[in-house]
């Protein structure tokens, strides 16, 4: 009588089972010589007679059965028995009925020839002396082929090839270069590593250094050989509400502040430094208000050119650039533990700009500016304005204290003054 059997090898999930239709009547070396035409692939090179077979009942689906399984030899189907003694009645639906096990030393030697074969093709690839590299160029992230000779190859190959590729200002020849390669990527590990990260950094030579138009092309905003600052997209600075009582408490101290200084350093006459003052003022009226979350620590000071107000917003851009890879580290990067933007205040105490930079999808600085506010100070008006400001730098630290988004860890605010 015709018997239809569910089959599984052993080490498989139930899903992988079999069917093979057999005589009843038949002995079990003719099932074993049955499984193994059934499935070729799992017995290449293995006798019939050398298979294992059990008898077991699992259900389909079961796959949790299959680890606490105790095969022994009771269960054991031998090869010289007929079928039908060990299935006399009818058989369960969707279940497994015979578990196949081939000899230990073939599964061993299909492995084993697996391995020589993945060794085989290292052997092969390492045995080159030319090699494809994908090279990853922060804060780009498409990978770039990089065909090399690596008997040959140096880290001045590689930044020679990153300089022909992407024709970066960063690594022109009168700007300083710092080309950031992983610890674990030298040229005696080349043969073992087929992609790597580099990372340019921002160019070290001093902020004052740059021009604007050298700037708009650092960073990709302009081409134009005299640009304005109108290529800068707009940045909508918001103003925070300053109607509580507290806001009123440290305006009128601040309007306080801005009147004693007035009296014994008037602003027209005051030098760069004299106006840094006026701008903290500023500063630190806006940090009083989270004086818990942020701390005022003046860092520097950018001198500009009295008539060249374009020199602070180029000096200001490469600060603010610099400072979102300046303070991380290579691997941090990759885990998403990065500054997500940087605000500045470029300001010669009068004058107040407010800017954005940030990093767009494919991790390229953008920078957006504000339209200016202009304090008078001998114009009857000149609280609201003070308001005004106070108002911008307020909201800017309330920005930067928005819950983490998209993996940002932080954001950071800097004061560029310009003379």
């Amino acid at each position: 009588m015709p018997i239809t059997l569910f089959c599984l090898v052993k080490g498989n999930r139930t899903a992988n089972a079999f069917a093979v239709e057999i005589d009843s009547g038949k002995l079990i070396s003719h099932l074993k010589e049955t499984i193994k035409k059934k499935d070729q692939n799992d017995f290449v090179g293995i006798d019939a007679h050398k298979l294992k077979l059990w008898k077991v009942e699992i259900l389909s689906g079961r796959d949790d059965l299959l680890s606490s399984l105790s095969l022994n030899d009771n269960d054991e189907l031998l090869g010289a028995n007929e079928i039908s003694e060990y299935w006399t009645s009818k058989l369960p639906k969707k279940h497994i009925h015979v578990l196949v096990k081939p000899p230990e030393t073939a599964a061993a030697s299909s492995r084993e020839q697996e391995l020589l074969e993945e060794v085989t093709s290292l052997k092969e690839k390492l045995s080159k002396s030319t090699h494809d590299f994908d090279v990853v160029v922060k804060p780009k992230q498409k990978a770039n082929k990089w065909t090399v000779n690596i008997e040959q190859a140096s880290l001045k190959d590689l930044k020679n090839y990153i300089r022909e590729l992407y024709k970066p200002p960063a690594l022109e020849n009168d700007g300083a270069e710092r080309c950031l390669i992983p610890r674990d990527v030298a040229v005696a590990s080349f043969k073992t590593k087929l992609k790597f990260t580099v990372f340019i950094e921002t160019p070290s030579k001093p902020f004052s250094d740059w021009s604007f138009p050298k700037v708009c092309q650092l960073y990709g905003i302009s081409s134009d050989p005299n640009p304005d600052i109108d290529v800068f997209p707009p940045f909508l600075c918001g103003s925070a509400d300053l109607n509580s009582d507290n806001s009123k408490a440290v305006i009128k101290h601040l309007m306080a502040e801005i009147k004693l200084r007035q009296n014994v350093t008037p602003l027209n006459k005051a030098n760069e430094a004299a106006k840094t003052i006026y701008s903290y003022c500023y500063l630190a009226s806006g940090v009083s208000f989270y004086k818990d979350n942020f701390k005022l620590i003046p860092e520097k000071l950018i001198e500009v050119k009295r008539e060249d107000f374009m020199k602070g917003f180029a000096q200001a851009s490469v600060q603010m650039e610099s400072t979102l890879p300046r303070k991380r580290k290579a691997e941090e990067i990759d885990n998403g533990q990065d500054v997500d933007r940087v605000f500045g205040i470029v300001t010669d105490a009068s004058e107040w700009y407010f800017m954005e930079c940030s990093l767009d999808n494919e991790r390229k600085p953008t920078f957006k500016l504000s339209e200016p506010v202009t304090v008078v100070y001998k114009d009857e008006n000149l609280q609201v304005k003070v308001e005004k400001v106070l108002g911008h730098i307020v909201w800017l630290l309330e920005e930067a204290q928005k819950p983490v988004e998209s993996g940002v860890k932080s954001r950071k605010i800097e004061l560029m003054s310009k003379a």
